[in-house]
């Protein structure tokens, strides 16, 4: 697991997988990150990569989130290829991220529609909330 840069040309095969799967996230996060929207660059953010051989298989960040008080972190764009699923990966991403997120944040929030996130995000932690804006949150 390393730093990534959201802006880099290594996401543009998670992006086709995720859009050929039904999730356009991904794409979102390279188009933010290339027009500036968005770089995980803001105090206590983090976008990071997770690689085997040298591959990128997984991404994830966190960003202040924006809904809410400046102390209180986001987990964003969330995705492991599908052929290195179930292995444990984004349970280490997402840990890696909340342990970054310790002293910056107080809480981390985020926002998924998918079932199967839903159970993964509750697994390793995350309450289910009731918010416009949030689905999940955890103490940090």
């Amino acid at each position: 697991m390393a730093p990534l840069r959201p802006s880099s040309s290594q996401l543009e095969r998670l992006a086709i997988e995720a859009k050929e799967q039904g999730y356009a996230f991904v794409g979102r996060l390279i188009n933010e990150a290339k027009s500036g929207t968005n770089n995980f660059d803001k105090t206590g953010e983090c976008f990071l990569g997770v690689f085997i051989d040298e591959v990128l298989v997984g991404c994830g960040g966190v960003n202040v989130d924006p809904f809410t008080d400046q102390d209180i972190g986001r987990l964003r764009h969330i995705y492991v290829l599908k052929a290195y699923r179930r292995k444990g990966i984004a349970s280490k991403l997402v840990k890696q991220l909340l342990n970054h997120s310790k002293t910056p944040f107080t809480s981390v929030r985020l926002r998924t529609p998918d079932q199967n996130a839903n159970a993964f995000y509750e697994a390793i932690g995350f309450f289910r909330v009731s918010h416009e804006y949030a689905t999940h949150t955890i103490e940090t």
